[in-house]
């Protein structure tokens, strides 16, 4: 099996500004999920807009564009929840670094693996917030708050998350490349060069 390296081609003016562009929108996408999920409109059905939306912006770009977007969302949410700075990130980091790395590697970029990966980093999140912020200081009423918040909370999360795939995955067709929801094929440059020399 080849797996992918990332190669760094020098790239056009248009190029660059595209790729200004794509990240302007993601930025934005950040800000504007960021908004809602602090307006509290929702009540216990918020959803966390942001691990989703780092979820699928890694499964369109590299590993470092991914791991440095999860950073920012993963403070995002910190300040969101009033979690310790840097409790979301830590984690957010390392599920988008190995999903990034999954789609050049092993899978497609499709709504069901995003799907699949995105269920599992809200699991994570909200499994930690429990432990971490319930369980381990034998909060009172745990089993309640674990009911009537965090679950709701991840449900909905995962209800709303593939409107952010497709939206991730309209601003990739528009502004970028979509060459990363494929392995790349066993080709054989070797006989392809022998051919030309005979």
């Amino acid at each position: 099996m080849k797996f992918r390296i990332n190669t760094r081609d020098e790239m056009s003016r248009s190029e660059k500004r595209y790729r200004a562009a794509k990240w302007l929108i993601y930025t934005l996408l950040l800000l504007m999920c960021t908004v809602i999920m602090r307006s509290g409109v929702f009540g216990n059905w918020q959803p966390v807009l942001l691990i989703p939306l780092a979820v699928a912006v890694s499964m369109y770009e590299d590993e470092l564009s991914s791991c440095i977007f999860a950073l920012f969302c993963g403070y995002m949410t910190d300040i969101g929840f009033g979690f310790l700075f840097g409790f979301s990130a830590v984690w957010l980091m390392a599920v988008c670094v190995l999903s990034s790395l999954l789609v050049r590697n092993l899978i497609r970029v499709n709504l069901i693996n995003f799907c699949i990966i995105s269920a599992a980093a809200v699991m994570l999140e909200f499994s930690m917030d429990y432990f971490f912020n319930v369980f381990l200081w034998n909060i009172p009423k745990g089993e309640i708050i674990l009911m009537r918040s965090i679950l709701p909370t991840a449900i909905a999360t995962m209800i709303v998350s593939p409107a952010l795939y497709f939206l991730t995955r309209l601003v990739v067709r528009r502004l970028g490349s979509e060459s990363v929801d494929v392995i790349y094929p066993d080709e054989q440059p070797e006989e392809a060069e022998g051919d030309d020399e005979q």
